[in-house]
């Protein structure tokens, strides 16, 4: 048993040799690593408001013997790179830090013993609002799809409306705000969700995402006997239609079914469209109420009649 152990114990000596050994050999020689250092801004004037997200860290990829890679990982002060708005590029709306910027405070950061390759992101362009803002509607920027024999009712977004700041470059083009692009497919109920918003970049948004009810409902066939009307008849002459009325067939959600009257549609022939040798004239839909599709009109032209006074 004495014997073993001394064996292994052995073992565990020139292990340990060689373990320190490959560690001697492997930090005496360059390397590369990726370090990420927490970003700061400072001396940001109180009016500016930012349109764009700030980063939280960068990394950096940094070279250099093993030793002093280890020495300044061991470092207690915080890895960060502190970067002063007053000096960096200055657009009126937006600021960049480029290689420059990086080079400048990183050479500064790792002193002599280690040198940076690349910086991710490499350049920086964060845009900014002096308190410029104004109120937009929101438009719902997805597809939706129902399956058969349901209808897709509309979208009520809730806010409608949403506060934006915006570069002055930007400001007065922005009209609209869209949701983020989604697709729902093959949908029987209404169903409600939260979307986020989808401004221009520089755009920020307040607040940045909205609740959305998608309205679907069952659909169904309605038949309706609507009188015809005649329009731009001079005030000497009548026009008389034969039939008088019409059938219109359309479809509805079952939940507006019984709000659907006559009076929500006018159907109408134009005495303008009368040319001489026509016996017919064709039947136009001049208003019809929301929410109903598929509209068939039966017949689609009718005889008339003109009598003068």
């Amino acid at each position: 048993m004495f014997r073993i152990n001394r064996e292994f114990l052995v073992f565990l000596v020139f292990l340990l040799v060689a373990v320190v050994f490959w560690f001697l050999q492997t930090f005496k020689d360059n390397t590369s690593v990726n370090l990420n250092f927490e970003f700061e801004l400072v001396g940001v004037p109180k009016n500016i408001i930012w349109t764009s997200d700030l980063p939280k860290e960068v990394t950096v990829t940094v070279t250099g013997r093993g030793f002093s890679i280890l020495d300044y990982l061991t470092k207690p002060e915080k890895h960060r790179l502190t970067v002063d708005f007053s000096t960096l590029a200055d657009d009126g709306d937006k600021i960049t830090i480029d290689n420059t910027t990086w080079k400048r405070l990183l050479t500064r950061e790792l002193g002599s013993s280690l040198k940076y390759t690349s910086v991710n992101p490499s350049i920086l362009e964060i845009y900014y609002s002096t308190g410029a803002h104004k109120y937009v509607p929101v438009v719902f920027g997805g597809k939706v799809k129902v399956e058969d024999q349901h209808v897709f009712c509309g979208i009520d977004i809730n806010p409608l409306y949403v506060d934006i700041y915006a570069p002055d470059a930007v400001f007065d083009t922005i009209s609209v705000i869209p949701t983020a692009k989604v697709s729902y497919t093959q949908l029987t109920d209404t169903m409600q969700v939260r979307l986020a918003l989808a401004p221009p970049r520089g755009v920020k948004c307040d607040p940045d995402s909205v609740d959305a009810t998608i309205c679907v409902d069952l659909f169904t066939t309605k038949k309706m006997q609507l009188p015809v009307f005649a329009e731009h008849v001079p005030d000497n002459i009548i026009v008389r239609p034969f039939p008088s009325t019409i059938s219109v067939t359309f479809r509805v959600s079952a939940s507006l079914y019984a709000d659907i009257t006559e009076k929500d549609f006018a159907v109408v022939v134009d005495y303008d469209n009368i040319k001489p040798g026509d016996q017919r004239l064709p039947l136009i839909l001049r208003s019809q109420p929301e929410g109903i599709s598929n509209v068939q009109m039966s017949p689609n032209t009718v005889e008339y009649i003109i009598e003068r006074q």
